[in-house]
């Protein structure tokens, strides 16, 4: 792009720059109405993804609120923690005894015993050896999770117990005193022994190459480690020896068999421990391979509870054996076992539910038995009603504002000129003038709120027609006092003596009133209803204006589409604006240069005639 050369007004007198900075005013004004009309949308978006945030509120209230299992007005107690209950549906008051012998596991094969050989040590002797700046004087050590890179002082010919000593110190400096130990043992061969924790456990460290030939210079590998290294590939491994039953072959075939589900993973010497685990996890025969690094084992895991579980491993190579499990390996889930009310039971599962009423199971015990009291408790429905009201007013309540918020005369987007000239104080409290009234009769919101106030009227099929509505229970929109308050017009209020009332004449039937969720409309209890309708009005506000805190240009909603055709509008008439600045300046360049040789010319004439 050529560069213009900007000729303040020498020759004319003219304040040139001045006269340039008041027709690009004019010029501006089309850029400004764009810039203005697009910070009125981002606005629009602004307060639109506030709706948006109070609506998920409301959604988060009525997803918990939904479940039969939260408006059964009952409560569930239990004589010990060995056992959770809950009432999951309407139920009479009583009293139950339980044991439980035994809890439901999943079928486990583990290692018998640690798998590692623990250690890092290298396997040169370093006595002689010399250190080149630039060359071969820095590696990365990994301690736990931290990497930190060692730089050596170089030097030639260092004695074996010199070059320990010079390491020792670089590693202290990097990680702290006592943290990893430096050694040296009777082959002249180098070796790191991490500090351990009052627990007893040394955490991991493992060496990388960072200039090439650095690490083999003192006698260690890419990636060899104290603990086992799960990436590393089972040839390395195999080379470092750390297996303490050792690894006969690096390949072969492992089969896992879960019930009717079997699978066979080919490895080879290329594979690393954590590829093989990977396969395993994501495979079919529904079984977990993991690896406690604490106690050193591997564990095969079935991913359900009980005793239809069956884990069985087989192995064609050395794998199995070197995890210290054997080929041909067959175990078994458990189910739960115990007594309610003196009647057997057996579970898949840690979770047992009869007559209403479901028993968590914590802990097993072949001699304490369990008292389970069962209750009336009208407080939490009530409690459960008086939040829905509480987020359903909150939510109205801003509806209401927006839409009946009319614009305020003589407030528009400022211009970059106008916020120039005003504090940032002024600033927020005009743009908090012109965001009124942008929402003001919004379709979206209309639509909200009125599918939210047909619910309130709804009559719901399947439940005595004493109490299938709202009002029946005492939830009513809230009377007229008189005063009209735009804000609350449709919130909704409740009778606490009505409501009561209706749980003690028929729990179960206000239970189906809000929570019924048999599939069909009509059915559809008022919590489920709403939480449907919050989910519905959603989808409508994330495709006006995105999500909370989503890219001010999505392109897939409205107004972001919006957004960003005006952005590319506005760059494109700044380019515009620029050329014309620039042709400006050509034009009062040219003139400065006629009237420069005009005062040329007649200094030259004043000469002669002087």
């Amino acid at each position: 792009m050529a560069v213009v050369m900007r000729i303040t007004g020498l020759s004319s007198g003219m304040d040139i720059d001045k006269l340039v900075s008041d027709l690009m005013k004019a010029e501006r004004i089309p850029v400004d109405k764009l810039k203005q009309k697009k910070d009125l949308i981002s606005y629009q978006m602004e307060l639109y993804r506030e709706i948006n945030t109070k609506v998920s509120a409301f959604r988060d209230v009525m997803s918990d609120l939904r479940y039969s299992s939260r408006m059964t007005g009952m409560k569930a107690t239990s004589s010990s923690t060995n056992v959770t209950v809950a009432p999951t549906q309407v139920t009479s008051p009583s009293t139950h005894t339980l044991k439980v012998t035994q809890l439901a596991d999943y079928a486990k094969a583990s290692s018998a015993s640690g798998i590692t050989n623990f250690g890092l040590t290298g396997t040169k002797n370093v006595e002689g050896t010399t250190i080149t700046q630039g060359v071969n004087d820095k590696i990365a050590i990994k301690l736990d999770n931290t990497v930190k890179v060692i730089t050596l002082t170089p030097g030639d010919n260092y004695t074996a117990s010199d070059l320990q000593a010079e390491l020792q110190k670089q590693v202290d400096k990097a990680f702290g005193t006592g943290q990893l130990n430096v050694g040296l043992n009777g082959q002249g061969q180098l070796t790191f022994d991490p500090q351990a924790g009052t627990n007893g456990f040394k955490p991991q460290v493992s060496t990388y190459e960072i200039a090439t030939g650095a690490l083999a210079n003192l006698g260690f590998s890419d990636g060899q480690s104290y603990r086992l290294n799960l990436t590393l590939s089972l040839d390395d491994l195999q080379q470092q020896n750390k297996f303490a039953a050792g690894l006969s072959s690096t390949g072969g075939i492992l089969t896992v068999t879960n019930g009717g589900n079997s699978v066979t993973i080919d490895y080879s010497g290329t594979d690393s421990l954590q590829t093989i685990m990977s396969k395993v996890n994501a495979s079919a025969a529904g079984v977990t391979m993991s690896y406690d690094s604490v106690n050193d084992k591997f564990t095969f895991t079935s991913k359900q509870t009980g005793a239809s579980q069956q884990v069985q491993l087989d192995d064609s190579g050395g794998l199995l054996n070197a995890l210290q499990i054997a080929s041909g390996t067959n175990v078994y889930g458990m189910d739960a076992q115990g007594e309610l009310d003196l009647v057997a039971f057996s579970s898949s599962t840690n979770v047992y539910a009869k007559d209403g009423i479901t028993y968590t199971l914590n802990k097993a015990s072949a001699t304490d038995t369990i008292t389970v009291t069962v209750a009336s408790d009208p407080d939490s429905i009530v409690d459960n009603v008086k939040k829905f009201i509480t987020a359903y007013n909150d939510l109205i309540d801003l509806i209401n504002k927006r839409l009946s918020e009319t614009r305020t005369q003589g407030y528009s987007p400022l211009t970059d000129d106008q916020k120039a000239a005003m504090s940032d104080d002024d600033i927020k409290l005009w743009e908090a003038k012109v965001k009124i009234g942008l929402l003001h009769n919004s379709s979206i919101l209309r639509d909200a709120k009125n599918s939210l106030r047909s619910l309130l009227n709804k009559t719901v099929d399947g439940v005595s027609s004493q109490f299938n509505s709202l009002m029946s229970v005492g939830i009513t929109t809230k009377a007229f006092t008189g005063v009209y308050v735009a804000e609350d017009q449709g919130k909704i209020e409740l009778d606490e003596d009505k409501l009561r009332s209706a749980i003690a004449a028929d729990p179960n039937a206000v239970n189906k009133l809000f929570t019924s969720n048999t599939g069909i409309d009509s059915q559809e209890g008022i919590f489920v209803g709403m939480y449907n309708k919050a989910n519905s009005i959603l989808s409508s506000l994330v495709k006006e204006a995105g999500r909370v805190n989503g890219s001010e240009s999505d392109t897939t909603t409205t107004l972001g589409k919006q957004i960003y055709d005006l952005s590319a509008s506005i760059l494109d008439m700044n380019d515009k604006l620029s050329a014309k600045e620039d042709y400006y300046y050509k034009r009062f360049s040219a003139m400065e240069e006629a009237i420069s040789k005009s005062n040329s010319t007649l200094s030259w004439l004043s000469s002669q005639f002087g």
